[in-house]
C-alpha cells in the first residue's frame, strides 16, 4: 500500500500537468460512453432472471405478443350526498360509454359477452335494450333495477354488485358511488404499448370534459395511465438530486471556507450564502406546498419547480463568480468546493462508462450507487484537502505539503478502498444479476474515487498554489485548521465519552445493536407500485378509493401459461376442470359463470356458441365431428383436439392466437388471462389457488406457471431479501478479513481489525432496526442501505483508527491520543457526514413514498455512520489500548504512515 501511494505522490509531484491532461481525457472519453448507460427496459429480469413467474411472462410475450390480452380501464361515478341510482346516474353512465365508444379508445375496444362496457346500471341499461320503458323517475329507475337484477343469472348479478363500493346497498338500491369497467384489447405488442397509452391517457381526458349532472365526477384510472405521468415522475426525482447536488456544493464550501479578513468580503461571504440558500428553499417550496397542503399557500403549488432549480444554479454560479474575484480566501473556498465536485463528476463517469462497456443497461440497483460515490468523494476530498492545509499551514512547502497529505491520508484510503472494494466485489458470487452489476460497478466506482482524489484533486491544487507562491499570492496562515476548525473543536470535545465511560458506551452500543437485531428480524418485506405515484396525483387517489372502497377493483390480471402438446382429449379435458375451478377460487372474477378472461376454453366456447356474437358454424361442427359431449364440453380420449384449433383459428385467428400457441411441431401452449382482485398483498395465496386449480392440467406432465405483475413483484422482493443477507454477509466478512491481515502485518495487532469492523455490523442493524420503528419496509429501493451503511461506514471507521495508531505513538497517554484523533479525523469525517446529510436528506421532500424514505434512511445512515466513528469506536480503541497496556505497561508499536 505504502508503493502504491508513494507512486501517486510521486506522479502528482513530478507531473502534475500530465496527470490532469490524462484525467481529463479519459474523464471525457468514458463521459461519453456513460450516456449510454441507461436504465434496462424490463428491470425484472435482472432481479430474477431464473423465476418460473418471470420466465413465463417472457414467454407468453414472445408466443402470444403481448402481457395480457385483455386491458382494463375502470371509471368511479360519483355523487355528492345522492345516491347514483338514478336518472342522473343513468344519465352520466350512458355519456360516459358514448364517450368513450366514440373517443380514443373505440377502435380497441373487446365485447365481453354482452358489450365492452359494463356498470352498476347495467341491468337498467340492458332492459331499455329489450323495449322496457324508459323510467321517468328515480323510483322507476330503482324497481326496473332490482327487477332485472333478479333475471341475471347468480354468477352476473354478484359481478354486477362487485361494482358497488363497500357501503352500498345492492337491495335498496343506494349508494354514492358505482364503478364502470372499459374492455380493450390492451397494445397489441412492446413496439405499441407507448401507443395504447396515449390513448389511454386520452381517454381518460376525454371523460374528464364531459358535462355531467349536478354533483356527478367520473374518476378513470387504468395502469396504463400511470405510464403517461412517467416523465413528471423522473423530471422530479432529477430536481430532487440536482438540488442535493446544490446544497452538497453549499455544506462543503463551508466546510471548506477560508474565513475573508475584510469586511467587506464578510458582508459578500453572508450574502451570498443567504441567496442561495433561500434559492434552494424556494425550489423545493412548490413540493412541499402540494405535500403539505394546509401548511402552505394554494399559489405555491402553481410555481415552476424547474425554472426555481435553474435560478438557483445559475446563482450558485455567480456566487462563486463573485467569491472568486472579492477575496482570496474566498477564491480557495469556492476552487477546492468546485474542485470536488467536478471530481466526484469525474468518477462517477468513469464507472458510468465501464458499466456500458461490461453491462450496455443499468439496473435499478446500479442507478442508486452515484450516491455511494457522491459520499465516498465528499469523504476523499475532506480528508486529503484537510491533510493538506494542516501541513502547509505548518511551515511546509507545498510540494512537501502535497507530498505528505497523499501519503498520509493515502494509506488509510487504500485501505477503505480495497476493503470497501473487495467487500461489493463478493457480489460477483451472487445469483442475482442485479446484484452481480451492482457489486462490480461499485468497486469500479470507489477505485474510480480513490485514483481521483489522490491524483486529480492534489495535482490540481499544487499547480494553483505554486503559482499563488510564485506571485506572492499564496497565505498559508489563513488554512489553520485543527483547534481552529469549529466543527473539529465540537467533535474533539466528544472524546470526553472515551475517556471516561468507554465501558458503557460500548455497552450501550451493543445493547443497541441487540435492538438493531430484533428490529432487523421483524422488518416487513414489502413492494407496492402505487408507492411509486406521487402523493399528490389524482390517480393515488382514485387507486386508493379502488383498493379501499371497490377491493381493488377489476385492473389486475393474472396469466396462467402452460406449455407442452396442449391438443390432447386429456389437455383440452383438464383444462376445462381447470376453468371451472376458476370460478370458485377466490379473488378469480367472474363474469357468466365464467372467468372474466380469455383461455381455449372461453374463445373455442363463444365460437361454437349460437348464442355468441362471435359464433362461426365450421367451430361447432368440428367439434361434433371430434366427438364433444354437449353437457361437459369434454372429448372421448383420442379425439382429434388439433382439428379444432384449426377451425378455431381458421374462424377467428387474431383471437385464437391470443390463447393458444401453433408452432412446426403442433400445438405448444395454451394461455389463460383472467382478472383478478387479490393485489400485492393475496398475490402469493392467489398463485397457489390458481396452481391448485390447475391440478389435473400438471399431473399429465404439462408445464403450469401462474404469473401476474402483482406474483412477479412478490417473487422479486422476496428473491431480493435473501440474496440481500448473504450478500451482506459476505461483504462483512470479506472487510474484517483483510482489516485483520492489514493490522496484523502492520502493527501485528489484528484485533484491531475486529474493532473497526464491530460498528459497522451495528451501523447496519441500527438502520434496519430504525427501519422497523419508523415502519418503513424492505424494498427495491432501501434494500441499498446496507450496501451504502458498509460502503461508508467502513471507510470512516477506517480513517478514526489508523489516525488513532498515528497519535497514539506521539502522545503520552491514550486520553491525549483519543482527543487529538476526534479534533482532526473527526472533525473532517464529520464535516464529510453532515455534508451528505444536508443534501440527500432534500429527498424526504419527494412526493413518492419510496424516495422519501430512501433520502430520510440514507441521511440517518450517514448519520449513525459518523456516531459510530466517533463515540463508539473511539471508546472500543481505548479499551483496547488499556487492556495492552495492563500487559505490559505501554502500548509498544510502530507508528504507520496513515491518517
Amino acid at each position: 500500500m505504502k508503493t502504491l501511494v508513494s507512486a501517486l505522490s510521486s506522479a502528482v509531484r513530478r507531473w502534475p500537468w500530465v496527470v490532469i491532461v490524462v484525467t481529463v481525457i479519459v474523464s471525457a472519453a468514458l463521459g461519453a460512453l456513460s450516456g449510454n448507460f441507461t436504465p434496462e427496459e424490463d428491470s425484472n429480469a435482472s432481479f430474477a432472471p431464473e423465476a418460473p413467474e418471470l420466465t413465463a411472462a417472457e414467454t407468453i410475450r414472445d408466443l402470444f405478443g403481448g402481457e395480457s390480452a385483455v386491458s382494463v380501464m375502470q371509471v368511479i361515478v360519483s355523487v355528492e350526498d345522492g345516491n347514483v341510482f338514478s336518472l342522473d346516474g343513468l344519465q352520466t353512465v350512458s355519456a360516459i360509454s358514448e364517450t368513450v365508444v366514440s373517443g380514443s379508445l373505440g377502435d380497441i375496444l373487446i365485447d365481453q359477452e354482452g358489450g365492452p362496457i359494463f356498470s352498476f346500471l347495467t341491468p337498467v341499461q340492458g332492459a331499455i335494450a329489450e323495449s322496457a320503458p324508459m323510467p321517468t323517475t328515480d323510483e322507476e329507475l330503482r324497481t326496473l333495477f332490482l327487477g332485472s337484477l333478479a333475471e341475471l343469472p347468480p354468477e352476473q348479478a354478484g359481478f354486477v354488485e362487485g361494482l358497488l363500493p363497500a357501503g352500498g346497498d345492492i337491495s335498496g338500491p343506494a349508494s354514492d358511488s358505482g364503478l364502470m369497467i372499459i374492455f380493450t384489447s390492451g397494445a397489441e405488442s412492446a413496439d405499441t404499448i407507448d401507443v395504447f397509452v396515449d390513448a389511454s391517457a386520452a381517454a381518460a381526458e376525454e371523460i374528464s370534459e364531459i358535462e355531467l349532472p349536478a354533483g356527478y365526477t367520473a374518476e378513470a384510472f387504468s395502469f396504463e395511465l400511470l405510464f403517461a405521468d412517467e416523465d413528471e415522475f423522473q423530471a422530479e426525482i432529477g430536481r430532487l438530486f440536482g438540488t442535493a447536488f446544490l446544497i452538497i456544493m453549499i455544506v462543503l464550501a463551508l466546510v471548506f471556507l477560508v474565513k475573508p479578513r475584510r469586511s467587506g468580503a464578510r458582508f459578500v461571504l453572508v450574502v451570498g450564502l443567504g441567496a442561495v440558500i433561500v434559492s434552494i428553499v424556494l425550489v423545493v417550496l412548490p413540493t412541499l406546498a402540494t405535500i403539505l397542503d394546509s401548511a402552505f399557500p394554494d399559489a405555491l403549488k402553481d410555481w415552476n419547480s424547474n425554472a426555481l432549480f435553474a435560478a438557483a444554479a445559475m446563482l450558485l454560479l455567480v456566487v462563486f463568480l463573485v467569491w472568486t474575484f472579492t477575496d482570496r480566501g474566498l477564491r480557495r473556498t469556492a476552487a477546492d468546493t468546485m474542485l470536488t465536485l467536478i471530481t466526484i463528476l469525474f468518477a462517477i463517469s468513469w464507472m458510468n462508462g465501464f458499466g456500458y462497456l461490461l453491462f450496455e443497461d443499468a439496473s435499478p440497483m446500479a442507478q442508486i450507487l452515484p450516491i455511494l460515490l457522491i459520499g465516498l468523494g465528499v469523504d476523499y476530498s475532506i480528508h486529503v484537502t484537510s491533510r493538506y492545509r494542516e501541513e502547509v499551514s505548518g511551515g511546509a512547502s507545498v510540494d512537501d505539503s502535497i507530498s505528505r497529505a497523499i501519503r498520509t491520508v493515502g494509506v488509510a484510503l487504500v485501505l477503505a478502498t480495497v476493503t470497501t472494494a473487495v467487500g461489493f466485489l463478493t457480489n460477483l458470487f451472487n445469483a442475482i444479476p442485479a446484484l452481480r452489476e451492482f457489486g462490480a460497478l461499485a468497486a469500479i466506482g470507489i477505485f474510480a474515487s480513490f485514483l481521483l482524489m489522490l491524483t486529480f484533486v492534489p495535482a490540481v491544487r499544487e499547480i494553483l498554489d505554486r503559482r499563488g507562491v510564485r506571485r506572492e499570492t499564496f497565505e498559508p496562515d489563513r488554512l489553520i485548521g485543527g483547534e481552529q476548525r469549529v466543527l473539529g473543536r465540537l467533535i474533539g470535545s466528544t472524546s470526553i465519552i472515551a475517556k471516561r465511560a468507554a465501558v458503557s458506551a460500548t455497552v450501550v452500543a451493543l445493547i443497541l445493536g441487540g435492538l438493531g437485531v430484533w428490529g432487523t428480524t421483524n422488518l416487513e418485506t414489502k413492494f407496492s407500485f402505487i408507492d411509486f405515484i406521487p402523493t399528490t396525483s389524482p390517480l393515488r387517489a382514485t387507486f386508493e378509493t379502488l383498493l379501499t372502497d371497490f377491493g381493488g377493483g377489476f385492473g389486475e390480471n393474472t396469466q396462467v401459461l402452460i406449455e407442452g402438446d396442449v391438443a390432447t382429449a386429456e389437455a383440452w379435458n383438464e383444462m376445462v376442470i381447470a376453468n371451472s375451478n376458476l370460478t370458485g377460487t377466490v379473488n378469480v372474477v367472474t363474469f357468466a359463470g365464467n372467468p372474466a378472461g380469455s383461455s381455449p376454453v372461453a374463445v373455442i366456447g363463444q365460437l361454437a356458441s349460437q348464442e355468441s356474437p362471435i359464433f362461426v358454424p365450421e367451430v361447432g361442427q368440428a367439434m361434433q365431428a371430434a366427438g364433444v359431449d354437449q353437457a361437459t364440453f369434454m372429448f372421448p380420449p383420442g379425439s382429434d383436439i388439433a382439428s379444432v384449433y384449426d377451425a378455431a383459428f381458421a374462424a377467428a385467428p387474431q383471437a385464437v392466437a391470443g390463447v393458444l400457441y401453433r408452432g412446426e411441431s403442433g400445438y405448444g401452449a395454451a394461455l389463460f388471462d383472467f382478472t383478478t382482485q387479490a393485489g400485492e398483498s393475496g398475490a402469493n395465496q392467489l398463485r397457489s389457488d390458481v396452481l391448485d386449480a390447475f391440478s389435473g392440467v400438471a399431473d399429465l406432465g404439462l408445464s403450469v406457471v401462474t404469473t401476474s405483475n402483482e406474483i412477479i413483484n412478490d417473487v422479486i422482493v422476496t428473491t431480493l431479501r435473501d440474496s440481500q443477507l448473504s450478500s451482506l454477509l459476505l461483504t462483512l466478512i470479506a472487510a474484517l478479513i483483510l482489516l485483520v491481515i492489514n493490522f496484523w502485518f502492520e502493527v501485528r495487532r489484528p484485533m484491531l481489525g475486529v474493532i473497526t469492523t464491530i460498528p459497522v455490523v451495528l451501523v447496519v442493524l441500527w438502520s434496519f432496526g430504525l427501519m422497523t420503528a419508523f415502519g418503513i419496509p424492505f424494498g427495491p429501493v432501501t434494500a441499498t442501505i446496507s450496501a451504502l451503511a458498509i460502503g461508508i461506514g467502513i471507510p470512516y471507521m477506517i480513517h478514526i483508527t489508523h489516525r488513532f495508531l498515528e497519535d497514539r505513538a506521539r502522545s503520552a497517554s491514550v486520553e491525549d491520543a483519543i482527543e487529538l484523533t476526534l479534533r482532526n479525523t473527526g472533525g473532517a469525517l464529520a464535516g464529510s457526514a453532515l455534508t451528505t446529510v444536508a443534501g440527500f436528506g432534500i429527498l424526504v421532500t419527494s412526493t413518492t413514498i419510496p424516495f422519501r424514505q430512501f433520502g430520510f434512511v440514507t441521511a440517518y445512515t450517514i448519520l449513525l455512520a459518523m456516531l459510530a466513528a466517533v463515540l463508539v469506536l473511539p471508546s472500543m480503541l481505548v479499551l483496547w489500548d488499556r487492556w495492552h497496556a495492563r500487559d505490559s505497561d505501554a502500548v509498544e508499536m510502530d507508528a504507520p504512515t496513515s491518517v
